[in-house]
């Protein structure tokens, strides 16, 4: 049985898709769940109004936010 972190790691690599960038001091535990938070509710205001309401969700947003909390971001390769 696959653990979250396991599958959302295989749905990164099945669908390509890559983290931003984020600085050590933004990966760290308390600050990073307020960014994935935040960025949740601009991800709903962006779906639900504007542009964005006619776009179709793929699940990379939800996939980034996961990443996000669990501090997944990409460091400075």
């Amino acid at each position: 049985m696959m653990t979250d972190l396991e599958k959302w790691d295989a749905d990164g690599k099945k669908y390509g898709w890559r983290m931003p960038y984020a600085p050590f001091w933004k990966r760290l535990p308390v600050i990073r769940h307020v960014r994935c938070l935040w960025a949740s509710v601009q991800v709903d205001r962006w779906y639900s109004s504007g542009p964005g309401a006619i776009g179709i969700r793929t699940g990379y947003d939800e996939w980034v936010l996961f990443g996000i909390w669990h501090g997944k971001d990409k460091a400075n390769d």
